[in-house]
Protein backbone atom coordinates (compact mmCIF):
# COMPACT_ATOMS: atom_id res chain seq x y z
CA UNK A 1 0.00 0.00 0.00
CA UNK A 2 2.96 2.66 1.17
CA UNK A 3 4.30 2.15 -2.85
CA UNK A 4 1.54 2.41 -4.88
CA UNK A 5 0.69 5.37 -2.74
CA UNK A 6 4.31 6.78 -3.07
CA UNK A 7 4.08 5.92 -6.77
CA UNK A 8 0.45 8.10 -7.12
CA UNK A 9 2.08 10.58 -5.49
CA UNK A 10 5.02 10.92 -7.50
CA UNK A 11 2.56 10.31 -10.65
CA UNK A 12 0.21 13.33 -9.95
CA UNK A 13 -2.54 10.52 -9.16
CA UNK A 14 -5.35 12.18 -6.80
CA UNK A 15 -6.52 9.05 -5.24
CA UNK A 16 -10.01 8.04 -3.38
CA UNK A 17 -9.54 6.97 -0.19
CA UNK A 18 -12.20 3.65 0.48
CA UNK A 19 -12.62 2.85 3.81
CA UNK A 20 -14.41 -0.97 4.63
CA UNK A 21 -13.93 -0.90 8.25
CA UNK A 22 -12.37 1.14 10.59
CA UNK A 23 -8.82 -0.90 10.72
CA UNK A 24 -9.07 1.06 7.24
CA UNK A 25 -9.60 4.56 8.77
CA UNK A 26 -6.52 3.69 11.13
CA UNK A 27 -4.56 2.82 8.17
CA UNK A 28 -5.18 6.06 6.10
CA UNK A 29 -4.21 8.03 9.34
CA UNK A 30 -0.84 6.04 9.18
CA UNK A 31 -0.04 6.79 5.75
CA UNK A 32 -0.98 10.07 5.87
CA UNK A 33 1.60 10.97 8.72
CA UNK A 34 4.33 8.82 7.14
CA UNK A 35 3.90 10.03 3.34
CA UNK A 36 2.06 13.38 3.51
CA UNK A 37 -0.73 14.17 1.66
CA UNK A 38 -1.30 13.11 -1.81
CA UNK A 39 -0.85 14.96 -5.15
CA UNK A 40 -3.43 18.31 -4.96
CA UNK A 41 -3.42 18.99 -1.45
CA UNK A 42 -7.04 17.12 -0.46
CA UNK A 43 -7.65 13.91 0.98
CA UNK A 44 -11.25 12.19 -0.32
CA UNK A 45 -12.36 9.01 1.84
CA UNK A 46 -15.10 6.86 0.83
CA UNK A 47 -17.18 4.84 3.13
CA UNK A 48 -18.16 1.39 1.82
CA UNK A 49 -20.92 -0.09 4.26
CA UNK A 50 -22.54 -2.75 4.19
CA UNK A 51 -20.17 -4.95 2.72
CA UNK A 52 -20.17 -8.89 4.45
CA UNK A 53 -17.07 -8.67 7.29
CA UNK A 54 -16.52 -5.14 6.85
CA UNK A 55 -18.21 -1.70 8.39
CA UNK A 56 -21.89 -2.20 9.11
CA UNK A 57 -24.59 -0.50 6.63
CA UNK A 58 -25.82 1.82 9.72
CA UNK A 59 -25.98 5.18 10.60
CA UNK A 60 -24.00 4.62 13.84
CA UNK A 61 -21.33 2.68 12.18
CA UNK A 62 -21.28 5.49 9.45
CA UNK A 63 -21.04 8.29 12.01
CA UNK A 64 -18.24 5.93 13.93
CA UNK A 65 -15.91 6.11 10.95
CA UNK A 66 -16.15 9.64 10.16
CA UNK A 67 -15.39 11.17 13.91
CA UNK A 68 -11.93 8.63 13.36
CA UNK A 69 -11.20 10.29 10.15
CA UNK A 70 -7.87 11.98 10.03
CA UNK A 71 -8.08 15.90 10.24
CA UNK A 72 -6.23 16.01 6.74
CA UNK A 73 -9.29 13.95 4.82
CA UNK A 74 -10.84 17.16 3.02
CA UNK A 75 -13.99 15.58 2.08
CA UNK A 76 -15.57 12.17 2.31
CA UNK A 77 -18.72 10.01 0.83
CA UNK A 78 -20.41 6.45 1.05
CA UNK A 79 -22.26 3.89 -0.54
CA UNK A 80 -24.65 1.25 1.69
CA UNK A 81 -24.30 -2.25 -0.34
CA UNK A 82 -27.48 -3.68 -0.73
CA UNK A 83 -30.23 -2.91 1.74
CA UNK A 84 -27.89 -0.10 3.67
CA UNK A 85 -28.29 1.44 -0.33
CA UNK A 86 -31.10 4.39 1.04
CA UNK A 87 -30.36 4.53 5.06
CA UNK A 88 -26.74 5.14 4.38
CA UNK A 89 -27.22 7.52 1.52
CA UNK A 90 -29.60 9.57 4.27
CA UNK A 91 -27.39 9.07 6.97
CA UNK A 92 -24.21 10.63 4.84
CA UNK A 93 -26.03 13.72 3.73
CA UNK A 94 -27.23 14.54 6.61
CA UNK A 95 -23.84 14.05 8.39
CA UNK A 96 -22.64 16.62 5.55
CA UNK A 97 -20.99 13.84 3.48
CA UNK A 98 -20.82 13.35 -0.13
CA UNK A 99 -22.35 9.98 -2.02
CA UNK A 100 -21.39 7.03 -4.24
CA UNK A 101 -23.98 5.66 -5.86
CA UNK A 102 -23.97 3.22 -8.98
CA UNK A 103 -24.43 -0.40 -9.84
CA UNK A 104 -21.14 -1.59 -8.58
CA UNK A 105 -22.79 -1.13 -5.54
CA UNK A 106 -26.78 -2.12 -6.18
CA UNK A 107 -28.37 -4.24 -8.74
CA UNK A 108 -31.81 -3.52 -6.99
CA UNK A 109 -34.03 -0.14 -6.91
CA UNK A 110 -36.08 -1.39 -4.37
CA UNK A 111 -37.37 -4.73 -3.30
CA UNK A 112 -38.26 -6.69 -6.15
CA UNK A 113 -37.50 -4.17 -8.87
CA UNK A 114 -34.07 -4.46 -10.44
CA UNK A 115 -32.21 -1.35 -11.46
CA UNK A 116 -32.37 -0.56 -15.12
CA UNK A 117 -29.37 1.75 -15.54
CA UNK A 118 -26.66 3.60 -13.18
CA UNK A 119 -28.51 6.87 -14.35
CA UNK A 120 -31.64 6.00 -12.60
CA UNK A 121 -29.76 5.75 -9.19
CA UNK A 122 -27.90 8.88 -9.81
CA UNK A 123 -31.12 10.68 -10.40
CA UNK A 124 -32.47 9.19 -6.88
CA UNK A 125 -29.27 10.55 -5.16
CA UNK A 126 -29.84 14.08 -6.70
CA UNK A 127 -33.13 14.55 -5.61
CA UNK A 128 -32.25 13.22 -2.35
CA UNK A 129 -29.52 15.54 -1.91
CA UNK A 130 -32.14 18.68 -3.54
CA UNK A 131 -34.78 17.48 -1.24
CA UNK A 132 -32.01 17.66 2.27
CA UNK A 133 -31.10 21.29 0.85
CA UNK A 134 -27.44 19.46 -0.20
CA UNK A 135 -27.64 19.99 -4.41
CA UNK A 136 -25.75 17.78 -6.24
CA UNK A 137 -22.48 19.23 -7.42
CA UNK A 138 -21.81 19.97 -10.83
CA UNK A 139 -18.84 18.30 -12.70
CA UNK A 140 -16.34 21.32 -12.30
CA UNK A 141 -17.20 21.80 -8.23
CA UNK A 142 -16.57 17.77 -7.90
CA UNK A 143 -13.20 18.43 -9.68
CA UNK A 144 -12.35 21.17 -6.95
CA UNK A 145 -13.51 19.43 -4.61
CA UNK A 146 -11.81 16.36 -4.85
CA UNK A 147 -8.26 18.17 -6.40
CA UNK A 148 -8.76 16.63 -9.54
CA UNK A 149 -7.40 19.23 -12.47
CA UNK A 150 -7.80 18.40 -16.28
CA UNK A 151 -5.43 16.64 -18.15
CA UNK A 152 -4.49 16.65 -21.55
CA UNK A 153 -4.64 13.07 -23.71
CA UNK A 154 -1.30 11.54 -23.33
Amino acid sequence: MADLYRRAQEHQVVPEFELFDLGHVEGLRRLLGEFGPPFGGTVHADFVTGVPGGMPGTTAALAAGVQALPPEVTSWSATGIGRAHLPVMAAALSMGGHLRVGMEDNLMYGRGRPVTGNVELVERAARLATEVQRPPLSTAEARELLGVRERSPA
